[in-house]
């Protein structure tokens, strides 16, 4: 390893992998169950950069539902080392809020301490509710890129988007929709999964409201929820060191390619879901 850094990441990696895998022959079925009644309701699984925050909010405001104390637990993946009793203790067993929901958009990425977040989520809690809020693919990339930007100097700059390993796996491939898709399809049924565009969610905030608080069991009722008619709005472009990032540009070559690699992957999601290919305009 290069240095002592990389070595306690790769270390606690394993651990992580080695508990879950655990978890998964159901050793720890025990320890979960001691904590059923302060276990999600619902999970929202993604994706990153697409007003997933603002959604979160918005739900939190419902009588009838709580959110986790922790913005994006992480818990089925590389926070599974945190433990169980951590994890429930995000929640409270409140009879009057009965439902209680997460948010992590690394549950619906490609790095490998996610590689088993859909079975690990389905053993331990079943075929609860999940929701995937995705958004133009070309517009997440953007906004997930700037985001990495003015948090870490490591972050490689835009023009590498293909090129760069960390940049195409942590960016590029989360806006992969279809390929995430089809690994939760594979442990839950049609009727536990949900999906809503941040376009749908944007210009008809009260209707996809009420189509996610039904799905979740929760009265359709939006009151209080949003914010003059819209959804509150958080983690804008400025925040979190984002504010000195400018909107990244595309070359033509870059944008090309980007589109040859995402967009057949987008068009099978949107086919999927239900929606016309028309959807996300590319040009």
């Amino acid at each position: 390893m290069s240095s002592d850094a990389d070595q306690s990441r790769w270390l606690e990696s394993w651990r992580c992998q080695y508990q879950i895998n655990r978890s998964l022959r159901g050793q720890h079925d025990r320890i979960a169950a001691l904590y059923r009644a302060q276990l999600p309701t619902f999970i929202i699984i993604g994706a990153a950069k697409s007003a997933t925050t603002s959604l979160t909010t918005a739900l939190g405001r419902h009588p009838e539902i709580q959110i986790s104390q922790s913005m994006e637990p992480k818990f089925f993946g590389r926070h599974y080392l945190r433990g169980w009793e951590w994890y429930a203790n995000q929640f409270e067993a409140d009879p009057q809020r009965p439902l209680r929901g997460e948010a992590s958009t690394m549950y619906s990425s490609s790095y490998g301490c996610y590689a088993r977040t859909p079975e690990l989520i389905y053993h331990h809690l079943g075929s609860i509710p999940l929701i995937y809020l995705v958004r133009h693919p070309l517009r997440r990339i953007e906004s997930h890129w700037r985001h990495w930007r003015g948090r870490s100097k490591h972050c490689p700059p835009f023009d590498q988007l293909l090129r760069a390993p960390q940049l195409r796996q942590r960016v590029v491939e989360a806006s992969l929709y279809h390929q995430q898709w089809q690994r939760y399809q594979r442990w839950f049924p049609q009727q536990s999964m949900l999906s809503i565009t941040t376009e749908e969610l944007s210009t008809e905030p009260q209707s996809s409201l009420r189509r996610i608080l039904s799905f979740i069991g929760a009265k359709p009722d939006c009151t209080g929820l949003l914010e003059e008619a819209q959804l509150p709005l958080l983690n804008p472009a400025g925040s979190k060191g984002r504010k000195n990032v400018a909107a990244p540009s595309w070359s033509s070559e870059l944008k090309q390619k980007t589109i040859d690699l995402i967009r057949p992957d987008s068009e099978r999601f949107l086919a999927s879901t239900g929606r016309p290919s028309t959807t996300w305009c590319w040009d």
